[in-house]
């Protein structure tokens, strides 16, 4: 089943605190989209090389290189890395440098140019991702962004040159990329978090950021993680041990209370960051349960798209 957020754009940047799961979300968003027919490039802004054996492929590089295909359907997922010497070679292509002055410029001249102007190197890789949209490289193109301390920069590049630089290339390069991410229908954001205070609070200044300030659409939220709610924590393990006829030893009780506990815990923190999501940021959200694996697996990302063709839950 396709969910109705899936097609709503061609661009889809998926980005969240590190270590909130925003990398494999991306790589179970660009799974189901290919399930269900697209053609799907997925990259890699930070160069995550371990997204691909996950797919299906080797590991990432700067090359398109095929992860996975479905016969049935007809979609596939191929995968690949931007950085931003490649992005600025491009550019200098797509201007008419020739080769040789092309590699020489991008060897040379790069990190100069890119200290002298910050928010470049983001620039050009969003340029880049602007291309692959314009030349229709893929039915959806599924951006695995940098962490939510850099996906702000990285997304705002364009608008931040906007201010600086009045005309020129780095200017027409700038409006384009703003002209990408303003519209809906090519570009949204996917924003991902954990029931948790510190991720919580990045979410909803990123979800601030890039709403207010970019424009950029926002997807539903994805709450990764989530432990599955169950009230019956609430009881002693000695009255469930009761009620369910069962006798514990001294040493059983002690360990079942300790980790009822502890299960009791974490389940009031997620539903306390819960109830936060809905009066800080009541937007569509898809909530993923947490995977007990103990090193994640290619079955761990079906599993995750399977959880993710589903229409959003709405705020309470």
């Amino acid at each position: 089943m396709e969910p109705s957020w899936l097609g709503a754009a061609r661009v889809l940047f998926v980005a969240g605190k590190g270590g909130v799961g925003s990398s494999t979300v991306a790589a179970a968003t660009s799974l189901l989209a290919a399930r269900n027919g697209a053609d799907v490039l997925l990259v890699s802004v930070d160069g995550k090389p371990g997204l691909g054996p996950l797919l299906g492929g080797k590991p990432l590089t700067k090359d398109d290189q095929l992860l996975r295909a479905f016969s049935a359907s007809g979609g596939r997922i191929r995968g690949r890395t931007i950085p931003p010497d490649q992005a600025f070679g491009d550019y200098l292509d797509l201007k008419g440098v020739g080769s040789i002055l092309r590699r020489a410029a991008s060897a040379a001249s790069l990190d100069t140019i890119a200290a002298s102007t910050p928010g470049l190197e983001h620039l050009l890789v969003l340029g880049k991702v602007k291309e692959l949209d314009r030349s229709r490289a893929a039915d959806l193109i599924v951006v695995d962004a940098p962490p939510a301390g850099h996906a702000a920069p990285f997304l705002r590049s364009a608008s931040a040159l906007q201010e600086v630089v009045a005309n020129g290339p780095v200017r027409q390069q700038a409006d384009e990329v703003a002209a990408m991410l303003a519209d809906p229908a090519r570009a949204q954001a996917m924003l991902v978090t954990l029931a948790e205070e510190t991720p919580v609070n990045e979410l909803v200044e990123l979800a601030c950021d890039v709403d207010d300030r970019l424009g950029l659409a926002l997807a539903p939220l994805v709450v990764n993680a989530c432990w599955p709610d169950r009230p019956e924590l609430e009881l002693t393990p000695a009255t469930a041990a009761k009620r369910s006829g069962v006798s514990l030893t001294t040493a059983d009780r002690a360990a079942l209370t300790m980790s009822s506990r502890y299960g009791w815990h974490r389940l009031q923190v997620q539903r306390e960051q819960l109830a936060r999501l809905d009066d800080l940021l009541p937007l569509p959200r898809i909530v993923l349960p947490k995977l007990l694996s103990p090193r994640l697996q290619a079955a761990d990302i079906d599993r995750l798209a399977d959880e993710l063709a589903v229409e959003p839950e709405r705020p309470r």
